[in-house]
């Protein structure tokens, strides 16, 4: 979308847009500048081209800046200026790296037409002129190769007379006068030539002019080689790398072969043939293209066979000398090719069977096909993707020109899917509409996006419909079934219970579409669509198989979520399962951290299985994904996530008019709000659903209900009625025999006596907690009981036992596969080391916080890990991961750094009713101030710490608020 032009009138193009630069010293700048892209161009050398002095050139290069809308277009640097533009963008600079019929396509006129700068015209246009010359003489080598003799006389008649001493345009004309058979008129021009030497410079025709009239007199009038390519298109985009792989290939007395494959549209006939263009002059002799017709509408698939008589004939083999069998054929062509220099592009092949019979023993073999040529012996395999960005747009814009603004091409680009051909075909289409704005063309791409993509006979459709059509009918089944799958990609597991066979089978089929490049890969084990082709793959699907597929799709998530979720969560009630057809083979969960990992991987899979049950009516799937679903995302900290899929749950069971889903819906739902300190809403989903269980006789469901009710209260320093809550519900669990619910209760009974100053109370019920998890394996559970267990102690100041409990809090959760929980444990511990003294290990275990933090939300750096915990609002994260930074960043000195981490960290606090970080922070303030010299500001957060202290009944919060106020108001020491 942006392009400088100086062969010719000065063109400049910005996103996409024709900039006028005013004639005089900003144009001679400019050219000047563009000359040396990306490189200093010294003040005294623009000063000598523009005249006048170093203050006028800067107003005129301020003025050039107006002109080009981009003031950092021309940047100022020591000693002169620099244009921040690629060599590439530059026509001057792009022309030596074209094909010759590319390059010419630059030159629009006497280079620096309309600059005024006799300087730069002496300098640069003769040595210009003389390259122009040397492609176009290239090009007309070219055309004479492919036989085009007779439309080049006329052209060459026109440049002999323009350029009347150039020797080799006059070799040209003679040659191509020959070929048509004019000799008369070959040898008068030799003649013409040969006296305008002798008679203007004194000299003898030289070699080419030699060759030229040996040529005519001993009657040769062959082209010197075979040139069947088709023509190099002049919008060639990307690929870069790709070509360089290709042209690589140079053979070594043996035949080299690169195999190029793509899906189709991808563009691999357009490189094979833009790479048999640029290595044409390497292999003179011949350059063959077949089409072996594997894909082609209406046409039958070439045999190797017909496809030897077309390649011996091109080589001027007689018919009657062609032999009639396969192997008599492939015998002959060997032959024909030994001695020669050529190359064969075989485009469009099905097989290997039929390429091998197609091999020279020496040259070079282009192939292009839609299939993994896995076995054929390839020297080099090209496997196509789809553009990238950039190049998609540059593709677009060398269509329609500079008619969209860079976003709305991103946006044309991307529903394209980046893919060569329905980018052309948009382009071509949009090119010949001018009534349509962009506007229009998105529109049309959003609704039908595979009708849009369809121009004359090129279809993006119909070109997927040929590839699909040579699938087995197995092969078939899964594609089109695939297509109603909702989510970014999929493993053999979801495929193998698409199809009701086992996972190898599953595996086999997918490999086989792989290799036809109908899915992709990105990643061991994991599979995707194209956009387009899973667009195709759902328009494929059969009517009466689009319910049992839909209803497959939802069996396979709805059976992975509730067992990971059992082995994640062991004492966890079961419910009646919506599961409709049984699964061949399953995913299997040794442990919770497998469980996990798979939940983590199927994340964004299991949100899409929830909205597609939804949409598709299956309501029973639509509330019990998400009830084994969200224990994963409370683990994760995606508080939005959790209520968005809660909501669904709940319409659902509302559709069902099933009141147990309801009442679990509700719970959920209301579970979700209170995660996200929404605890108004939360106690209103949670009462209707505590009435709803009563009603319904549900025992468990009502004591896990008043367990959050508890929960709720506690936060609002309500501890007699969340006491209530929490033995009440005690007892239901015991009552139904509820092992691990008894140990939750248990658990957040003893945190509000710990909240009540009542440390022994509070260990006695953890212990008896972690008694019953451990007895029935629920390591998640365990490990958030010992990390509560090691607070108390350290409440207590018992040290020793605080950091017996909270190793073995670690351990636990590290097996248990929770990274959240240990990375929450160990910021806690962090803190307690400091206020330990231990200040190298707080310090040690901050850096291994924020580590934690990074890993398990697999992003850079701790910014970008606040960011999304933010997005997902997972509020304790961030406070852990905050107390980690700012712990670190105050023991390495960087106390301003840390003050901002602190104040961003009580915000969230406070915003959040996370109380119990409240005190902790208010004297870290205090601290902070203290050690900037601040006294007053120091008092003033050190008597808040005292009075939230206060409020936890717990000495140590206490005496620690106490201790910082005491540093605070101590008189500070005498100036030396």
């Amino acid at each position: 979308m942006r392009s400088f032009g100086l062969l010719g009138p000065l063109d400049v193009v910005l996103d996409g847009r024709h900039v006028h630069v005013p004639p005089g010293k900003r144009r001679v700048v400019l050219a000047a500048l563009l000359l040396r892209p990306g490189q200093v161009v010294g003040v005294d050398e623009l000063v000598e081209l523009v005249g006048g002095s170093r203050g006028a050139l800067q107003t005129t290069v301020g003025r050039l800046r107006e002109d080009l809308g981009a003031a950092d277009l021309v940047q100022t640097r020591p000693g002169g200026y620099l244009l921040d533009v690629r060599p590439d963008e530059v026509d001057v600079h792009r022309f030596s790296t074209l094909e010759p019929r590319q390059a010419l396509a630059l030159w629009r006129g006497r280079p620096f037409a309309d600059i005024g700068s006799d300087a730069l015209e002496r300098d640069h246009v003769p040595a210009l002129t003389e390259k122009y010359l040397t492609v176009l003489e290239a090009r007309i080598e070219g055309d004479l190769r492919a036989g085009r003799h007779s439309e080049l006389v006329p052209e060459l008649r026109s440049l002999t007379r323009q350029h009347p001493v150039r020797e080799r345009l006059w070799a040209q004309l003679i040659i191509a006068l020959h070929r048509c058979d004019r000799q008369t008129e070959a040898l008068q021009a030799y003649d013409d030539i040969r006296s305008r030497l002798a008679d203007e410079l004194g000299l003898d025709p030289g070699k080419d002019l030699q060759q030229a009239h040996q040529q005519v007199l001993t009657a040769d009038n062959r082209p010197r080689s075979r040139n069947d390519l088709p023509g190099d298109i002049p919008d060639f985009a990307g690929r870069a790398q790709d070509l360089d792989q290709i042209l690589a290939a140079v053979p070594s007395g043996c035949v080299a072969i690169t195999a190029i494959d793509g899906m189709a549209g991808i563009g691999k006939t357009t490189l094979a043939v833009r790479a048999a263009h640029r290595l044409a002059s390497r292999f003179p002799d011949a350059q063959l293209f077949v089409d072996l017709h594997s894909y082609t509408d209406g046409v039958e698939p070439r045999t190797p066979s017909d496809a030897l008589l077309a390649l011996l004939t091109a080589l001027g083999v007689p018919a009657h000398d062609i032999p009639d069998g396969l192997d008599a054929r492939a015998a002959r062509w060997r032959a024909e090719m030994a001695h020669r220099k050529a190359l064969v592009v075989l485009d469009n092949a099905g097989s290997a069977a039929q390429v091998r019979p197609l091999l020279p023993g020496s040259g070079l073999v282009l192939v292009t096909s839609r299939r993994r040529l896995l076995d054929l012996d390839a020297a080099h395999t090209v496997s196509l993707d789809v553009l990238s960005e950039e190049d998609s747009i540059k593709l677009l814009a060398s269509i329609v020109g500079p008619r969209a603004d860079l976003e709305t091409a991103r946006e044309i680009v991307r529903l394209c899917g980046y893919l060569p051909l329905a980018v052309r075909i948009v382009g071509a289409r949009w090119r010949t509409r001018p009534a349509w704005t962009a506007l229009d063309l998105t529109r049309r791409l959003t609704e039908q996006r595979l009708a849009a993509l369809e121009s004359g006979e090129r279809s993006v459709a119909n070109a997927f419909a040929l590839s699909y059509q040579q699938l087995t009918p197995e092969q078939q089944r899964l594609f089109r079934r695939l297509g109603l799958h909702t989510g970014e990609d999929w493993d053999a597991h979801l495929a193998a219970a698409l199809i009701g066979s086992t996972r190898v089978e599953a595996e086999r089929l997918l490999d086989e579409l792989l290799d036809v490049h109908l899915v992709q890969q990105k990643e061991n084990g994991r599979f995707r669509f194209h956009d387009l082709l899973a667009d195709h793959a759902k328009a494929s699907v059969e009517p009466d198989e689009k319910n049992e597929a839909v209803v497959r799709i939802l069996d396979h998530y709805l059976h992975g979520a509730a067992a990971s979720a059992l082995r994640i969560a062991p004492g966890r009630p079961e419910i009646h399962s919506a599961v409709t057809y049984e699964l061949v083979d399953p995913p299997t969960f040794a442990t919770s951290v497998e469980a996990l990992a798979w939940q983590e991987k199927e994340r964004s899979n299991l949100r899409t299985a929830v909205y597609l049950a939804a949409y598709e009516g299956h309501y029973r799937y639509a509330w019990q994904l998400p009830h084994h679903f969200a224990h994963f995302l409370l683990l994760r900290g995606s508080g939005r996530e959790r209520v968005e899929v809660q909501s669904v749950a709940l319409a659902a069971a509302h559709q069902l008019g099933d009141l147990q889903a309801r009442a679990e819906a509700l719970r959920g739902l209301g579970s979700a709000f209170m995660a996200q300190d929404d605890h108004k809403t939360a106690k209103k989903h949670l009462d209707e659903a505590l009435d709803l269980m009563r009603q319904i006789g549900d025992t468990r469901g009502e004591a896990s209900t008043m367990g959050l009710l508890g929960m709720i209260a506690r936060e609002r320093y309500e501890y007699d009625k969340a006491m209530e809550y929490f033995e009440r519900g005690l007892v239901l669990m015991r009552q139904v025999g509820a092992p691990t619910g008894e140990a939750n209760a248990l658990h957040n009974i003893a945190i509000v006596h710990a909240e009540l100053g009542q440390n022994d109370r509070a260990l006695a019920h953890m212990r008896e907690s972690i008694e019953l998890l451990r007895a029935h394996g629920e390591v998640r559970g365990t490990a958030m009981v010992m990390h509560d267990m090691a607070h108390v102690y350290f409440d207590s100041f018992r040290h020793e036992e605080c950091l017996q409990w909270v190793e073995r809090s670690l351990a636990a959760y590290q097996e248990s596969g929770d990274r959240r929980g240990q990375a929450l444990a160990m910021a806690d511990f962090a803190y307690w080391r400091y206020e330990m003294g231990d200040i190298d290990d707080a310090r040690r275990l901050a850096l291994e916080t924020a580590a934690v933090c990074r890993a398990y939300t697999n992003l850079p750096d701790n910014h970008a890990v606040l960011a999304a915990m933010e997005d997902v609002r997972d509020h304790i994260g961030q406070i852990a991961l905050l107390v980690a930074m700012s712990l670190e960043a105050q023991v390495d000195g960087r106390l301003i750094e840390a003050l901002g981490h602190v104040r961003r960290c009580l915000a969230i606090v406070r915003a959040t009713s996370r109380w119990w970080a409240e005190y902790r922070l208010l004297g870290q303030l205090s601290t902070l101030h203290l050690a900037l010299g601040d006294h007053e500001t120091a008092v003033q957060y050190g008597e808040e710490a005292v009075v939230v202290a206060e409020r936890k009944h717990q000495p140590r919060a206490t005496a620690t608020a106490k201790r910082i106020l005491a540093r605070a108001k101590a008189p500070a020491a005498p100036s030396p």
